[in-house]
């Protein structure tokens, strides 16, 4: 396998726990990558003045924004420093807002990594609307860490399958991420419908052991030619009836990373907002990374 291009790792840093525990994930992603770490931490925008007071008391906390940006990036140097020697680190401290500020980054950027709360919805000045704004218009995967956090480890990684190009990538991502872990996969292909319908419903008229088949199928295909080109990866295949989200969530309860593209078709469907990978930001018990084509 080769080694991906020393790319940069980006980390967008506020302050928060949760920004520091992406900065660990992401400097030991960017150390095993050979690649860049950059941290970046995004001052609040500016707003109107309108005397010459206002504008000199707005340089006075502008200024005072900046220490302490620069002391939230010296903070974390120092964390990383001792347990990543030998890891390139670069920082940034830009003008918001933060989402724009992450996608400047990530010009060449080959992962962005954010942090989220333990528990119910995102939130911080990176994330909630950032996230989404960011996941759904980087040029490289983004990954939004969720649950108790640790670096990547050799858990499982879960990968939705649905045969679109995005689902493609999204597998491509999940067994190179695999590989270079020695981590096994789950590949997870849903569809929906039902052999259970009642009297007068369309399965009645289904032969649902030929559309399992079909589907498992479908699955095979998604993962053609990346099997072959990580034969070290160990595959689980799973092919089942259900909503997207449901099933993946099922079988990530010991994952460390599930994987999925940000649009796609049939049960995968949909933009970030769609109910899949909102479902998954908001659920899951472990990061999830986002592909979009690139």
């Amino acid at each position: 396998m080769s080694t991906p291009a020393s790319h940069s790792v980006v980390v967008g840093l506020d302050g928060s726990d949760a920004s520091t525990a992406a900065a660990l994930w992401g400097a030991a992603v960017a150390s095993k990558w050979g690649a860049t770490l950059s941290l970046v931490h995004a001052l609040p925008q500016d707003g109107p003045l309108y005397s010459p007071a206002a504008i000199m008391l707005e340089s006075q906390f502008l200024s005072q924004l900046r220490e302490d940006g620069e002391a939230i990036i010296g903070t974390a140097k120092r964390l990383l420093g001792p347990k990543f020697p030998g890891l390139d680190i670069e920082t940034t401290i830009s003008p918001g807002p933060a989402g724009t500020a992450l996608l400047e980054a990530a010009d060449w950027a080959r992962l962005i990594v954010l942090g989220s709360t333990g528990t119910g919805a995102i939130r911080s000045v990176l994330l909630g609307s950032t996230a989404l704004h960011v996941a759904n218009r980087a040029p490289c995967p983004v990954i939004v860490l969720r649950g108790e956090v640790t670096t990547p480890d050799q858990r499982p990684v879960v990968v939705g399958v649905d045969g679109s190009d995005l689902s493609r990538d999204a597998v491509a991502h999940a067994f190179e991420f695999a590989s270079f872990f020695e981590a096994p996969l789950s590949a997870v292909h849903t569809w929906q419908g039902s052999p259970t319908l009642g009297a007068g419903g369309t399965g009645m008229l289904v032969d649902w052991d030929a559309v399992k088949q079909e589907e498992e199928a479908l699955l095979s295909e998604g993962l053609a030619g990346e099997s072959e080109r990580y034969p070290d990866v160990s595959v689980t295949r799973v092919a089942e009836q259900g909503a997207a989200a449901d099933v993946i969530l099922r079988h990530a309860g010991d994952a460390q990373l599930i994987v999925v593209g940000s649009h796609g078709r049939g049960p995968l469907l949909g933009a970030l907002m769609g109910s899949t990978s909102q479902n998954l930001l908001h659920h899951a018990t472990c990061p999830v990374m986002i592909c979009r084509s690139e």
